[in-house]
């Protein structure tokens, strides 16, 4: 069951309404926008007394309607006027039409809310012990069940058990809540032990009663005795094949983040090669420009050496004209001399192009070098990818398959064994019946569920590690206090913030237990679960502690909420923001409380505003 819509209308008022998705649901923002008001409208539609407080957006509104959504598209609305003790009507659709019922909102009316939902997930008309020396006892109603199914801004930071108020006179009935949703078993015996004081005919009664329920709903089989043990076994071989599926996937996504390490490593190194490969280049360009200057110099040279050895060949003649002698005024020349130093200057060339073309070699070399090592490395950069790509994160989605058909069958033979462990405390009751015969107890005692509450926080325990909570792997539960106990720490000697988170935890926990028994509709409601989360809580309340967790727990939070929960729905209503890489994952809806900006609020933007 999921919630699909919330609306709140009055007459002549645009409604303001919320749609609602599987999976996880975030309302965040601004305060004063009515993220509270929609918590509260959620409490009142579960049989609240008063109506959301009064603000100043819901000025005219006079009606609430939150529509819900069963398996195979069926769904049914419930209807509640805006006052103090107002009933609330059901509208179901039926092959005929639409079906409204009018319920009351406490469970001493007739029909009555209580009866109506919690049939629908086998909670239905049980009753719970509140005295075992009175022997009193008190219907499980919504408004009790209510608690694991919404924690108010309040409520989420309380230091108060998660499941009631945590006093002793209290605690009686909250254990035996506690005890009737873990187990499925209620303490109706309650009411037949209460009159067991005064007769011993009533303890026979129920020992008939009993043995007849055995035998119509529970038949003995040849190997019935054998079979608790054989169920025990294969759920023992599933945790274990669960336990190291799990770990198998946490060792894909450890390689998974390796490879991407080293593949980003590995570009960086391709990067730099890259850039010393076009240096290189551009210095060679430079050497070639250098190279044919310093041979267009030896060409001159050569050829000046060349011209002056013609002038040593050279003689004087007479006037070819007149016959006169042609006199050589000019100073006399040392060819030789410029010959010498012309062929000094090429030497040194020569000698420079030795060492221009060393140099280049060994451009040339590194150049190549560079290369062959570019193209290794864009090869491995490949290689990773295409692990990356086809690898492990084919085994990854195995992987995932593998866990989600373990922890089905897992909960199929959890079922079986339930049923089995049934039939056993039946079957033991009457046993011990037939033996109080001539023994009247005094007193009211609950029925044993200590595995169960440890099964609890096994599951709870899960929910913290993945947030990556300290000591999360030591969850107990206590239960004088009907609360979580983190590595021998008391939930309520924790700052209000880390309250916070293990409510929240705790929640889901139960959600997680009760959902695949048939117990739990599948939805919960979280109001400000991160909000109060801050570094300094500890020191305010007192505590001495060093808290090192900050944004990395509230990522964790968000994102195990939109990994782990799509087939069932988280409603969260926090200031407190998810990052914008998540909004995809989920169905985001913010309030900026800016008339100008995307959504003011829950209520649409009026002239009040």
């Amino acid at each position: 069951m999921i919630i699909r819509k919330i609306e709140v209308r009055g007459e002549g008022k645009p409604t303001a309404s919320i749609e609602l998705d599987e999976g996880l649901n975030v309302i965040a923002g601004a305060s004063d926008t009515g993220k509270s008001y929609i918590t509260e409208c959620f409490q009142f539609i579960f049989g609240a007394k008063e109506p959301p407080k009064k603000i100043k957006q819901a000025k005219g509104y006079t009606h609430l309607d939150v529509t819900f959504e069963e398996a195979d598209d069926v769904k049914f609305k419930l209807s509640r006027e805006l006052k103090t003790s107002a009933d609330i009507v059901c509208i179901e659709s039926k092959d005929d039409g639409e079906l409204a019922t009018v319920y009351k909102p406490t469970h001493k009316g007739n029909p009555n809310l209580s009866d109506f939902f919690l049939s629908k997930f086998s909670l239905g008309n049980l009753t719970l012990a509140k005295g075992l020396e009175s022997m009193n006892h008190a219907s499980l109603t919504l408004r009790v069940f209510e608690k694991l199914l919404l924690a108010d801004e309040e409520r989420i930071i309380s230091k108060s058990s998660p499941i009631g108020s945590g006093q002793n006179t209290e605690k009686t009935q909250e254990l035996s809540f506690l005890k009737t949703v873990l187990t499925g078993n209620d303490d109706s015996e309650i009411k037949l032990a209460k009159k067991s004081k005064e007769s011993k005919e009533s303890i026979s009664k129920k020992k008939d009663n009993l043995e007849g329920f055995l035998e119509r709903f529970f038949p003995v089989s040849e190997d019935q005795e054998h079979n608790l043990d054989s169920l025990d076994e294969i759920l023992e071989r599933l945790e274990s094949s669960y336990d190291k599926a799990e770990g198998e996937l946490s060792s894909l996504l450890d390689s998974n983040t390796q490879i991407m390490q080293e593949k980003v490593e590995l570009s960086k190194q391709a990067e730099a090669i890259s850039k010393q490969i076009i240096d290189d280049k551009a210095l060679l360009l430079r050497f070639e420009m250098l190279e044919r200057k310093y041979l267009s110099d030896k060409e001159r040279l050569e050829a000046n050496s060349e011209a002056t050895s013609y002038i040593e060949q050279y003689e004087l003649y007479s006037c070819p004209l007149c016959g006169g002698d042609i006199n050589d005024e000019s100073e006399d020349i040392d060819l030789a001399t410029i010959i010498n130093s012309n062929n000094s200057e090429i030497k040194k060339i020569e000698a420079h192009l030795v060492d221009l073309k060393a140099t280049q070699d060994g451009v040339i070399a590194s150049l190549q070098e560079n290369e062959i090592k570019l193209k290794s490395i864009i090869d491995l950069v490949d290689a990773k990818s295409e692990i990356l790509s086809s690898n492990i994160g084919s085994k990854v989605a195995e992987n995932r398959s593998i866990l989600a058909d373990l922890d089905e069958a897992r909960n199929k033979f959890r079922k079986e064994r339930d049923q089995e462990q049934k039939r056993r405390e039946i079957f033991e009751e009457i046993g011990r019946l037939q033996a109080e015969l001539d023994k009247i107890e005094d007193s009211y005692q609950l029925s044993d569920f200590t595995s169960e509450l440890a099964r609890l926080a096994n599951e709870i325990s899960k929910i913290l590690i993945r947030w990556d909570f300290p000591n999360a792997d030591k969850v107990t539960f206590d239960t004088n206090t009907r609360d979580i106990v983190i590595d021998g720490k008391p939930r309520s000697h924790f700052g209000k913030g880390y309250r916070a988170i293990c409510f929240s935890s705790m929640l889901l926990g139960f959600m997680e237990y009760l959902h695949p028994l048939g117990r739990h509709p599948g939805f919960i409601i979280l109001d400000s679960p991160l909000t109060t989360y801050k570094k300094q809580d500890e020191a305010l309340e007192g505590q001495n502690e060093e808290i090192i967790l900050a944004n990395n727990l509230i990522y964790a939070f968000y994102r195990d909420l939109c990994d782990f929960y799509k087939g069932k729905q988280i409603i969260v209503l926090d200031n407190q923001e998810p990052n914008d890489d998540l909004h995809s994952l989920m169905n985001y809806i913010h309030f900026s409380g800016n008339p100008d900006v995307g959504r003011y609020g829950f209520f649409p933007v009026s002239d009040d505003i």
